[in-house]
C-alpha cells in the first residue's frame, strides 16, 4: 500500500508519460512537488521501484517506466522485519519497519516469507554482503548446506550455513577468516530463498583488509567449539606472526 505522497508522485509520473510520451526527470519531479533536492526525488523513485510500481534504468535520463498491471499482479510484498547478523550473533528482532516487492516466480509459491537486512561480513564468499537484503522462507527445519536464520544462546540470531555433526551442530560462515560456531542446540527460523544486492556496499565490503581478517579470526575463537579453541589459537597466532602481523589481544 502506498502512502499519500508516493501515490501522488506515481500518478504524476503516469500522467506525465501519457501526455508527453516520455518520463519526467528528477528535476521536474522535484520542482512539481517542491522537494528539497533531487536526492529527495530520487529517494521516492527508489521506493516506488522497490514496491514494484515502476522500473528505472540506472545512469540514464528520463528512464522511468511504468510496470503493467499484469506485471504488478505477479509481485508479492514482503515485510522487512529487522537485521540479521552475518558475523557475531545479535538479538533476534521481529518488528516490521518496511516492505519490499519481488516477483512471485523468484521466491516460490509456498510458505510465509519475510526479509532481513544483513549486518556483517561472515557470508561474503557466498556473495552476501553487509547491507544486502535476504528473503527468508519461514520454516523450522533445513537440510545440511542451506543458509539459514539460526537462533542460539537465548534468542541470538545469525545467518550461517547449517551442518550436523556427531555431537554438534555447526553453523558455517562463508568467509575463510571466520571460524564456525558450534552448538548442541540450534533453532531454525527459516531458509534463505533470495538475495537482493546492495551494490554500493558490496563493492566496499569486497575490499576486506588483512587486518580485518586477523581480528575476525581471533574474535570467532571466543564462540567456537570449546574443544577446538586452543588448536585454532595456536594455528592463527603462528600464521599471523609468520606474516609479520600484529597479534590482536
Amino acid at each position: 500500500m502506498l502512502t499519500k505522497k508516493r501515490k501522488q508522485i506515481l500518478d504524476y509520473i503516469e500522467n506525465f508519460i501519457k501526455k508527453r510520451r516520455y518520463s519526467p526527470s528528477l528535476e521536474e519531479i522535484r520542482k512539481h512537488f517542491r522537494l528539497a533536492s533531487r536526492s529527495t526525488a530520487h529517494y521516492y523513485i527508489e521506493l516506488l521501484k522497490k514496491k514494484g510500481y515502476i522500473n528505472k534504468l540506472d545512469y540514464q535520463a528520463r528512464a522511468i517506466e511504468l510496470l503493467k498491471e499484469k506485471e504488478i499482479a505477479k509481485l508479492v510484498e514482503i515485510p522487512i522485519i529487522g537485521i540479521i547478523a552475518a558475523g557475531q550473533p545479535i538479538e533476534a528482532i521481529d518488528n516490521p519497519v518496511e516492505t519490499i516487492s519481488v516477483n512471485k516466480s523468484e521466491v516460490g509459491k509456498f510458505g510465509k516469507l519475510y526479509a532481513l537486512r544483513v549486518q556483517g561480513n561472515s557470508m561474503i564468499d557466498d556473495g552476501i554482503f553487509d547491507g544486502d537484503i535476504v528473503i527468508i522462507r519461514k520454516q523450522d527445519t533445513a537440510d545440511d548446506g542451506q543458509t539459514i536464520v539460526a537462533i542460539i544462546d537465548d534468542n541470538q540470531a545469525t545467518l550461517k550455513k547449517i551442518y550436523r555433526e556427531k555431537e554438534w551442530i555447526k553453523l558455517q560462515p562463508a568467509n575463510q577468516a571466520i571460524l564456525p560456531i558450534y552448538r548442541k542446540e540450534v533453532e531454525v527460523r527459516g531458509v534463505v530463498v533470495k538475495l537482493l544486492r546492495n551494490l554500493e556496499n558490496g563493492v566496499q565490503n569486497n575490499n576486506n583488509t588483512f587486518s580485518y581478517r586477523k581480528k575476525a579470526f581471533l574474535d570467532r575463537i571466543k564462540s567456537s567449539n570449546p574443544d577446538s579453541q586452543n588448536k585454532y589459537k595456536r594455528v592463527v597466532l603462528s600464521t599471523i606472526r609468520y606474516a609479520g602481523g600484529k597479534v590482536w589481544q
